[in-house]
C-alpha cells in the first residue's frame, strides 16, 4: 500500500486530471447558468411552455444545419493535429471554413424559396429561419475552433469561450424577456447576438492567434474533408434524428407545442450530467490520441479496463442524477412545468449511454475509418427512433418520445462498439477477464 500515495499524487498532477477538472468546472458553471434562469422565467410567468417549445424546435433546425454545414470537419482537424503538419492543417481549416460558407449560402436560397413549407412542417415561425441559419453557421465556426483548442490541451481557453457565450446569452435573455417582454423572441435575439460575439472571437483565434485561417481553397484539402466527412453524413444525420426528431413527433402527434416545451425543460435539467460526461471526454481525448500515436509498448489492457469500469459507472451516475433532479424540480420551475419530471429518468439514461458511445467512438475517429460508422451506428439508431417513437407515443403517451430516444441511442452505441473493434482493435476481452477476479474478491 506504500505506492498508493505516490500513484495518487501522480494522478492529481497528470494533465488528464487537470484538464478534467477545468472542463468539469467550466461545464458545471455553464450548466448552472441556464438552470438559474428557470425559476425566474417560469415561476415569474415570463415564458410559457409554448415559448420553450418554439425554442426547442429552433434547436432542432439549428442542429440539422450544423451537421450539413460542418461536414464533420472538426473531427478531421483534431486528428490531423497529431500528424504535426502545419501546412496541411492550415489548408484544411481554410478550406473547411470556405465550404461551410458556401453551404450556408445555398441554404439561404432554400429558405427564400421554400421557407413557408419548411416553417409549416417544423411548426416554427418562417421569419426566424434566416436567424437559425446564422446561428448554425456561427456554431460550426465555434466548433472548429474549440476542437483545435481541445487537442492543443488548452482547456482554459476552451471553457472561457464557452462561458463567454453562456453569460452573454443568459444576461441578454433576462434583459430582453423581462425588461422588454419579448417572450421567446427575446431568447432568440440573445442567442443570435451572443453567437455573433463568439464568432468574432473564434475568427480572431483562427486567423491571428493560431494562423490557420487564410483565403485559400485547395483541392487536396477539399477531397480530404469530403472523404472524411461524407461517410459520416448518414451517421450524423442519424444522430440528429435520435436527439431532435422526437420533438417534431411531439409537435405533430400530440398537437401540443407545450409538451415539446416540457421535453426541452427536461433536457435542460439533465444537461449537467451531459456536460460532465462531455468534460471528461474532452480531457481524455488528447491523452488517448497521444498514447495511440506512440510507437512504443504501453499497457493497453489497463486502458481498456479503466474504460470498461467507466461504462459500468455511467448508468449508476445517471440514476443518481435523475433522482436529484426530481427532488429539486419544485425549486427550479413553476407548477405548470412539473410534467417535465416524467422525462428526466429516460433522458439521464440516454446521456449515460451516449457517454459509452463516446468511449468507443474516439477509437474510430483516430483510425480515420469513419466509413465503418456510416450505416451501423447513428444511422441505424435514427431508423429505430423513426419507427419506435410514434409507436411508443401512441402506447405510452408523450413519455414514449424519451423512451424511444433512449432505445435508439442504445442501438447506435452497440453499432459504435462493433465499428470500434474493427477500426482499432484493442484487448477488450482480456480487460474484461481481468476485471472478473476483482469483482469476485469484493
Amino acid at each position: 500500500m506504500k505506492f498508493l500515495p505516490q500513484r495518487l499524487d501522480a494522478f492529481f498532477r497528470s494533465s488528464f486530471f487537470k484538464g478534467s477538472f477545468i472542463y468539469l468546472s467550466g461545464s458545471v458553471l455553464n450548466a448552472a447558468l441556464p438552470l438559474a434562469t428557470l425559476p425566474i422565467l417560469t415561476k415569474g410567468g415570463y415564458l410559457t411552455e409554448v415559448d420553450y417549445g418554439v425554442m426547442s424546435t429552433g434547436t432542432v433546425l439549428t442542429q440539422i444545419l450544423v451537421i450539413i454545414m460542418s461536414l464533420n470537419a472538426y473531427g478531421l482537424f483534431a486528428r490531423v493535429h497529431f500528424d504535426d503538419q502545419p501546412e496541411e492543417m492550415r489548408a484544411l481549416v481554410s478550406t473547411g471554413t470556405a465550404l461551410s460558407l458556401v453551404i450556408a449560402g445555398v441554404f439561404f436560397g432554400f429558405v427564400l424559396l421554400l421557407g413557408g413549407p419548411i416553417a409549416h412542417f417544423a411548426t416554427f415561425p418562417q421569419a426566424w429561419l434566416p436567424a437559425i441559419l446564422l446561428i448554425a453557421l456561427g456554431t460550426v465556426i465555434q466548433g472548429n475552433y474549440q476542437a483545435l483548442l481541445q487537442v492543443r490541451n488548452e482547456p482554459f481557453r476552451y471553457i472561457a469561450l464557452q462561458t463567454l457565450g453562456g453569460v452573454l446569452n443568459v444576461g441578454l435573455s433576462l434583459w430582453l424577456v423581462i425588461s422588454w417582454q419579448m417572450d421567446w423572441r427575446g431568447r432568440m435575439w440573445a442567442l443570435l447576438i451572443s453567437q455573433a460575439a463568439l464568432v468574432l472571437v473564434c475568427l480572431w483565434g483562427l486567423t491571428s492567434r493560431l494562423r490557420l485561417l487564410h483565403c485559400t481553397f485547395t483541392r487536396s484539402a477539399y477531397r480530404q474533408i469530403l472523404s472524411f466527412g461524407l461517410p459520416l453524413i448518414p451517421h450524423v444525420l442519424g444522430g440528429w434524428v435520435m436527439t431532435m426528431v422526437a420533438r417534431l413527433y411531439l409537435n405533430r402527434i400530440t398537437g401540443d407545442v407545450a409538451e415539446t416545451g416540457l421535453y426541452g425543460i427536461a433536457f435542460n435539467l439533465t444537461s449537467p450530467l451531459m456536460m460532465i460526461i462531455g468534460a471528461a471526454n474532452n480531457a481524455y481525448v488528447p491523452t488517448l490520441y497521444q498514447h495511440l500515436s506512440r510507437k512504443d509498448d504501453w499497457d493497453r489492457v489497463r486502458l481498456c479496463r479503466v474504460l470498461l469500469l467507466a461504462c459500468l459507472a455511467l448508468p449508476l451516475l445517471a440514476l443518481l442524477c435523475a433522482a436529484g433532479v426530481r427532488w429539486v424540480l419544485p425549486l427550479l420551475v413553476g407548477p405548470r412545468f412539473y410534467g417535465a419530471a416524467s422525462y428526466v429518468t429516460w433522458m439521464a439514461l440516454t446521456a449515460a449511454v451516449q457517454g459509452i458511445y463516446f468511449i468507443f467512438g474516439n477509437f474510430v475517429v483516430y483510425s480515420k475509418k469513419t466509413s465503418l460508422m456510416t450505416w451501423r451506428a447513428d444511422f441505424l439508431g435514427g431508423v429505430v427512433l423513426v419507427i419506435a417513437c410514434p409507436l411508443l407515443i401512441h402506447w405510452n403517451g408523450p413519455i414514449g418520445a424519451a423512451q424511444a430516444t433512449c432505445l435508439a441511442v442504445a442501438v447506435s452505441t452497440i453499432g459504435c462498439i462493433t465499428a470500434a473493434r474493427k477500426a482499432y482493435p484493442m484487448p477488450w476481452g482480456a480487460a474484461l477477464q481481468s476485471l472478473s477476479p476483482a469483482f469476485k474478491q469484493r
